[in-house]
């Protein structure tokens, strides 16, 4: 074992006995008790109760009469958007992250159901991702998971990174959408591409994507995205 990792393992051994009560513990058992309440799913239909859903899409109304103020120069009767409670959120740790106003605070992203089927441990990302790199990181795994992972075009696991994908690109085209000459394109421009092309491919509508809920949670192991 190499020197890094031989203090991650003792700090490891200390945080099970202390915390955990379980000095035999693994490392990947104390990894997944540290991250436990540190994620908050990438897409909206994991994180909120249906309570939360409906205020999520009031938000996203008033997001897109914001930008419409901004392409027009046209003040608009903005109504304010309700806050959030705990009720909203499907789990307490979500709510502690994110509070009333839905602000992130948590360490990470989490990808429900988006592992490989060798290997289930939840897929973390990194919550300093801009939206960018939130919108690349979901066209990789539509990618990885149909080119490398073999997931046939009517897999419904695409059905939620797809959504993932939708829900973030009002921000992707409002903040991404110029030409970038180290990108050598417009970033919004291809990540939109990918969401079209992925929707056809599998005969998905927008409504099919905002409609879309959850089932139910498998268990796994943490680990992070590539």
């Amino acid at each position: 074992m190499t020197q890094p990792c031989g203090w991650i393992g003792r700090v490891a051994a200390l945080y099970a006995a202390d915390h955990l009560k379980k000095s035999e513990a693994s490392l990947a058992t104390v990894f997944q008790a540290v991250i436990e309440n540190e994620h908050v799913p990438y897409l909206a239909a994991p994180r909120y109760k249906e309570s939360g859903l409906r205020k999520r899409a009031q938000w996203e109304r008033v997001w897109e009469q914001q930008r419409e103020e901004d392409r027009d120069g046209v003040r608009l009767d903005i109504k304010v958007p309700p806050k959030y409670s705990g009720a909203d959120f499907l789990r307490h740790s979500y709510w502690s992250n994110r509070g009333k106003l839905d602000v992130p605070k948590e360490r990470f992203i989490s990808y429900p159901s988006a592992s490989t089927d060798g290997d289930p441990s939840l897929l973390l990302g990194w919550a300093g991702w801009n939206h960018r790199d939130q919108a690349e990181d979901l066209v990789n795994l539509i990618n990885d998971r149909t080119e490398e992972d073999g997931w046939q075009p009517e897999d419904p696991r695409f059905v939620p990174l797809l959504a993932g994908l939708r829900e973030v690109m009002p921000w992707g085209h409002q903040w991404y959408d110029e030409y970038d000459e180290e990108w050598g394109d417009s970033p919004a421009r291809e990540f939109q591409t990918a969401l079209n092309k992925g929707c056809a491919v599998r005969r998905l509508s927008e409504a099919d994507l905002r409609d879309r809920r959850p089932e139910k949670r498998r268990g796994g192991r943490a680990k992070a995205a590539e």
